[in-house]
């Protein structure tokens, strides 16, 4: 007859009451509430139903759901959200909106001969919303700005790309981002003079598309081309065209 004890003590035996325990303090650990601490002092006990960057939704110990701020709670419970957080992801449905304006930054003018060359800088104004319905940390936008320069009727297309970080966007959010500047040129032919080949005597350069892409944590997640972006140049997610105008 096999005693008790000495089943109790077999390696089999141990090895499920080990799996055994680690199952249920697994559980308790997943249900048991946290108990979150305001800066002044006071004390509430509640499990986490929801979070975002900046907020938090809870459930009371007696049922009763609880929207918060992140930062009213003290410092070690924003960490422990936090870490609810990563280990808890939350599927994104990424949307944006995105557009852009033009200005001029300054102007300049000499001659050279008989030509009149008035340097413009411009930059761009991005205008980019996140629709995307929760806070975003880690956005970074990178675009691209194609402008055409005209060399005697010529018109010769280039682009100047740049990149920017956001940073933290909230539901709904908007900003304006201004973009690096170009330079465009304004050349004008004076006291009567022309060219033989008919080329006009005023040419001017000009912006006439932009690109943008959106990234979240070092992901692309959108992307917009206003009308006149070179054809295979980029893809467009969002608007078709400029909702400003230009």
């Amino acid at each position: 007859m096999i005693e008790k004890d000495t089943i109790m003590n077999t390696p089999a035996y141990l090895a499920i009451f080990s799996f055994s325990l680690l199952i249920s303090l697994t559980s308790v650990s997943a249900d048991t509430p946290h108990i979150f601490t305001s800066p002044d002092g006071r004390t509430l006990e509640a499990e986490i139903v929801s979070a975002t960057p900046d907020r938090v939704s809870l459930k009371t110990t007696t049922g009763v759901p609880i929207v918060a701020p992140i930062n009213k709670f003290i410092q070690a419970d924003q960490e422990f959200i936090a870490q609810w957080r990563k280990d808890h992801p939350v599927a994104i449905r990424y949307k944006f909106a995105a557009d852009y304006t033009k200005s001029k930054v300054s102007s300049t003018k000499r001659k050279s001969n008989n030509t009149e060359v008035t340097t413009e800088i411009w930059e761009c104004n991005m205008k980019i919303t996140n629709e995307s319905g929760q806070t975003l940390e880690g956005v970074t936008v990178d675009y691209v700005i194609y402008y055409d320069q005209m060399e005697r009727g010529n018109k010769i297309s280039q682009n100047k790309a740049g990149k920017t970080d956001l940073g933290t966007m909230k539901a709904q959010q908007q900003m304006v981002v201004k973009t690096d500047t170009v330079a465009l040129s304004t050349t004008l032919l004076e006291g009567g003079f022309y060219y033989t080949d008919g080329t006009k005597t005023r040419q001017k350069d000009s912006i006439s598309a932009m690109q943008i892409n959106i990234h979240h944590d070092g992901k692309q997640v959108f992307s917009w081309a206003s009308a006149g972006v070179p054809k295979g140049a980029g893809n467009s997610e969002g608007s078709k065209g400029s909702l400003f105008g230009k």
